[in-house]
């Protein structure tokens, strides 16, 4: 834990906020990581994927939590279909091109 640095106050308040959210939330800076940390009792519960920390750590945060889970994998899933569709229309069109050139 020597690379942690915690996060107490911020400009934007977003530590005392994710607090409203959770009281267990802690929001750490990982030196060696290079990123910030939300942890709850001394367990890692989310790595921020910003630069800073801002109103979109605060909607990740209620985004991911455990009550919020169906949603988030029916969202993905829906996300991930949709991405499979669009690569298997691109490679359909891809061969029906290559089959055109050869006739």
């Amino acid at each position: 834990m020597d690379a942690l640095v915690k996060i107490a106050n911020d400009v934007l308040d977003i530590a005392s906020r994710l607090k409203e959210i959770d009281p267990r939330y802690e929001v750490y800076r990982n030196l060696n990581k290079h990123r910030f940390e939300i942890h709850a009792e001394g367990a890692l519960q989310i790595a921020v994927p910003f630069n800073r920390l801002d109103e979109r750590t605060l909607s990740l945060v209620r985004e991911t939590r455990l009550e919020n889970a169906d949603a988030l994998f029916k969202r993905l899933d829906k996300q991930n279909a949709e991405a499979e569709r669009a690569l298997l229309d691109t490679v359909r069109d891809r061969v029906m091109t290559k089959v055109e050139e050869v006739l």
